[in-house]
């Protein structure tokens, strides 16, 4: 049996099953075709380099837009680059700095939307309750950021939306969610949408367990199938995931932590979910 407060067994079976078959299926369409008007929404950021880092380092186009970009985290409370002045606005541009290095290595055009972070607006950051009401709050201007990202593209196209799948229960990943979702059939209209599996927090058994789980809840009837994208190239990730240095006390050295974990011993790789 599984630990009282562990990932029961049904679903445990269930998420190894759909990772063993996402192994050995055919690619999707969105790994197949990219576009340069592919949206990525980051919570915050770094979301899209950790947990999407290798598949758009692959593809080499699209829009980055950082949700989330008003922040006052670093990983040393100390890190002199912050110390003096204004802290948030300093964290933010040091942020934005380190995400847009990132974006133009790996070929995206970097936007911001400028919303506060939980811990501004005065949440818990796993208080994944308060996304209900966050999601309404919000739902009008992050709609209309998704829709300003790429306003001028030729009508009738439809690239993709990358949106998080809120694993972790991360407030601010889990709002995004919800309001892609409140608004899902006029962003259908405009972008063919895909999930990601948000990493470091999907590199965690049970916390993957239960985010798939909360997820499944959020975005049903939506009958989703995951799909498997290698990281052929673990160094070069970590380059990548590097570049957020202000988010480490130590550089990672391995990739465990920017993988999702699986019941089986699995290649290191990257996750998206699209419809059937």
């Amino acid at each position: 049996m599984s630990p009282p407060n562990g990932p029961k067994i049904l679903d445990c079976l269930r998420v190894t099953v759909n990772d063993v078959l996402s192994r050995y299926r055919q690619s999707q369409p969105a790994a197949d075709e990219i576009s340069e008007h592919d949206l990525y929404l980051s919570p915050h950021f770094d979301d899209i380099c950790f947990s999407l880092g290798a598949y758009v380092g692959h593809r080499r186009q699209g829009i980055l837009l950082t949700v989330f970009s008003t922040s006052t985290y670093v990983a040393k409370p100390d890190d002199p680059r912050v110390a003096s002045g204004d802290r948030q606005a300093l964290v933010s541009a040091l942020r934005c700095a380190e995400d847009l290095t990132f974006a133009q290595e790996v070929g995206l055009r970097q936007i911001t939307a400028s919303f506060d972070e939980a811990p501004i607006r005065g949440r818990d950051i796993f208080d994944t309750g308060s996304s209900v009401e966050d999601a309404a709050t919000l739902n009008r201007k992050l709609f209309d950021a998704i829709m300003a990202a790429d306003c001028d593209r030729q009508a009738g196209l439809r690239p993709w939306l990358y949106c998080p799948m809120g694993i972790g229960g991360h407030v601010d990943h889990v709002t995004i969610l919800r309001i892609v979702m409140s608004n899902y059939d006029a962003l259908r209209a405009a972008y063919r949408i895909a999930y990601y599996e948000d990493l470091f927090y999907a590199a965690d058994w049970p916390a993957r367990i239960s985010g798939l789980n909360r997820f499944r809840a959020i975005v049903a009837p939506l009958q989703l199938r995951r799909s498997y994208h290698l990281i052929d190239d673990i160094q070069y990730k970590l380059k990548l995931v590097r570049l957020y240095e202000s988010q480490f006390v130590e550089p990672p050295t391995t990739i465990a932590p920017f993988t999702p974990a699986q019941y089986f011993s699995t290649p290191a790789h990257e996750a998206i979910w699209t419809v059937e």
